[in-house]
């Protein structure tokens, strides 16, 4: 099964869309995370410090006695953390029951205290293999840590021993999600909805498990009616979204991304998706508009807008394109580093040259190749210009700027062919001959084999 989370094309365009759209909350590398900030949620995952009758160890009669007398009161007090010396010394003591290593465990918890915490509930696991309270908590620690893996193990064990609660499954079904056992999260999710239906994490996770197993059918069937029961959820409309990019259908994935903007509540990455179906389906001037809104959001990205620019600059929106590059150097001024600079110099000189201020293209280009000598594309971009000049070319200076990209893995291929049209141009067939030879063998096309198959006919005839 391919993996959704890549960009698709869904045009020859090039400009990509994510069947993985953004949503207006943590993503799931980030629950447990979440979770374990909410009050409510580390009460029902932790739970009291008193063991399960029948179930988890008890104390022993004179934990008991040190519990009553120094401890209970201090984790009693509005700062708990007062508890931590005395349980430290009871543990240390080498006769310390798992009870005791559990509660010191979910102290350095709730203080953040990672590495020793897991070293008490391991401690407290050990001494009594069936402690639920440990094992369940021992697997938030390494969700935590992003050990999913070996998050499910104690989790696992924790549903066995008979914890039935939304919050377990719920957190099983993340990490089956995380070790792509979508099946298996699926059914996670779907009991924690059983047990905790007003949860929306449970059902936006559910949606998730489905969408990864591509029933993008079935899971919008699912959505509609979420969205029926609450139709101000941000997220359940990303989802749909989401749904419908997967189901070929990017103008109704449109529609959705314009009712969350309508909601006050798009990120840049959302809105940067809706000018890319936009684009996609040839609407450059709605998609121009999209793109700068985009830009306009706080959490919008360099990499992104750049992309937006070279791809209006694709389809011939080379003014938008120019536009948008000044708005990019004026939203990221920051962020903008020598090599992006560079980018975005060949960027607008393309644009530029295609517009017809060839003048224009080539100041930019001669700034470009002064700062980054082996920018292949700035190379030819300014061999075009000097090859193409009116009234007079120089074929000379553009065969000089051909012969040093000739010599960069990256635009090699393409350099050679420019050159050898160039040597056509100037009826130099049998010149030409090897430099395309030498532009198949790095990257073959048809298109290029055919130039070769004319050329040679022509040198033949000379």
């Amino acid at each position: 099964m391919k993996k959704i989370l890549v960009l698709t094309a869904i045009t020859s365009m090039g400009v990509g869309l994510s069947a993985q759209l953004p949503l207006d909350r943590p993503t799931f590398n980030e629950v447990s995370k979440q979770m374990w900030s909410d009050p409510a949620f580390i009460k029902s995952f932790v739970g009291s410090y008193a063991p399960l009758e029948n179930v988890e160890p008890d104390f022993s009669n004179d934990e008991k006695v040190q519990l009553k007398e120094v401890v209970a009161p201090l984790l009693a007090g509005p700062t708990q953390s007062a508890a931590i010396p005395p349980l430290e010394k009871m543990a240390a003591s080498g006769s310390a029951t798992a009870g005791v290593h559990f509660v010191l465990g979910t102290l350095y918890l709730q203080e953040d205290r990672m590495a020793q915490a897991e070293a008490q509930y391991v401690e407290a696991v050990k001494k009594f293999p069936r402690y639920r309270k440990a094992l369940k908590n021992l697997s938030l620690i390494y969700m935590q840590q992003g050990d999913y893996k070996k998050a499910l193990d104690p989790l696992s064990k924790t549903i066995d021993l008979g914890e039935v609660s939304g919050n377990a499954y719920g957190m099983l079904g993340v990490i089956h999600l995380y070790t792509e056992d979508y099946v298996a999260a699926e059914s996670a999710y779907r009991m924690a909805v059983m047990l905790e239906p007003s949860k929306k994490d449970w059902k936006l996770g559910l949606l998730k498990a489905m969408q990864m197993q591509e029933r993008f059918k079935e899971a919008n069937v699912l959505l509609n009616s979420l969205l029926q029961e609450d139709p101000n959820n941000v997220d359940y409309w990303l989802f749909q979204a989401n749904n419908y990019v997967g189901l070929e259908r990017p103008l109704d994935a449109a529609k959705n991304l314009e009712i969350v903007e309508r909601m006050g509540r798009a990120k840049a990455d959302s809105v940067e998706l809706l000018a890319n179906i936009y684009m996609n389906s040839g609407l450059y001037d709605v998609a121009y508009s999209a793109y700068q809104r985009a830009m306009e959001k706080g959490d919008a990205k360099y990499e992104n807008m750049y992309r937006a620019a070279s791809a209006l600059a694709q389809v011939g929106s080379f003014n938008e394109a120019i536009e948008l590059v000044g708005k990019i150097r004026q939203r990221f001024p920051r962020d903008i580093q020598t090599a992006d600079n560079i980018q975005l110099l060949v960027l607008e000189a393309r644009s530029k040259r295609a517009l017809g201020d060839s003048e224009g293209a080539a100041v930019i280009l001669e700034k470009v190749v002064e700062e980054d000598p082996m920018n292949g594309q700035a190379l030819i971009e300014l061999a075009l210009y000097y090859r193409n000049r009116t009234p007079e070319p120089d074929y000379q200076k553009a065969v000089f700027l051909f012969e040093r990209a000739e010599n960069i893995r990256e635009v090699a291929a393409d350099a050679y062919v420019q050159h050898a049209q160039l040597l056509v141009s100037q009826r130099k067939f049998k010149d030409a001959v090897p430099l395309l030879k030498n532009a198949q063998s790095i990257n073959f096309r048809e298109y290029v084999e055919d130039f070769l198959v004319r050329v040679q006919r022509a040198a033949a005839v000379l």
